[in-house]
């Protein structure tokens, strides 16, 4: 499928994973395919390994910003980079290889057979979860069945970051209205993208818990994404 394709990937202290992560997109040779890293002044010096990496790979572009300046916010400005680049499909995922590179051409396939939005899933059928503790398992059913009672959410997996999209989603929803900063960027979106009756498809994958680095999942994120619930509810009304 000749189509332009985007990768977003947000970074903030992800220098034992982000080289290793880029060879291997890279290495699936899909035409059309570029990488787009939005760092947030990583201290541990992830952007200028990802600079460094640009004279070796034309199709990587480095957005490095003054601080760390929250999750959804890179990737908006990662998914306007690739729109001014004539993007098609735009695919968002993590630097720390909770999503496996591997399951990316079967997002595009999903895209390029009339899905709007296609979302590796960790809860449907043959997904998984594999390292996670009792905590966030509990966290992440918490979200998951608050969403759908309160806001009236079908998809199961409201907060998985791996997803692809048809850009004509991301042009009809404008992302500048996206009030979520943090990880409560995903359940907006994805409110959004159902309110608008765009067709979604849960893919099943298998997580992965990080095995390099440390999690960026804060309770001060897990407080945000409950508190965009109950704001959403209300601006609903």
């Amino acid at each position: 499928m000749s189509k332009k394709i985007f990768i977003s990937i947000a970074t903030y202290n992800e220098s034992e994973n982000i080289e290793k992560l880029i060879r291997d997109i890279f290495s699936l040779n899909i035409e059309f395919l570029s990488i787009i890293i939005i760092d947030d002044n990583s201290p541990d010096g992830t952007g200028k390994i990802v600079e460094n990496l640009k004279q070796e790979f034309p199709n990587l572009c480095l957005i490095s910003r003054s601080g760390k300046l929250g999750y959804g916010s890179a990737h908006v400005a990662g998914f306007k980079k690739a729109m001014e680049n004539q993007a098609e499909i735009v695919i968002s995922m993590d630097a720390d290889f909770s999503h496996d590179p591997k399951v990316i051409p079967k997002l595009i396939e999903a895209i390029g057979e009339g899905v709007d939005v296609a979302i590796g899933s960790r809860r449907v059928p043959g997904g998984e979860m594999v390292g996670w503790s009792l905590r966030r398992k509990f966290c992440s059913v918490g979200a998951m069945i608050t969403s759908q009672i309160i806001l009236g959410i079908k998809t199961h997996d409201l907060t998985s970051g791996f997803r692809a999209y048809n850009v004509e989603v991301l042009k009809k929803i404008n992302i500048d209205d996206i009030k979520s900063d943090g990880y409560s960027f995903l359940e907006e979106l994805i409110y959004q993208i159902e309110k608008n009756k765009f067709k979604i498809k849960e893919m099943p994958i298998v997580f992965y818990d990080r095995r390099l680095g440390h999690s960026k999942l804060s309770r001060k994120e897990i407080i945000k994404f409950f508190l965009t619930i109950i704001r959403i509810k209300f601006s609903k009304k």
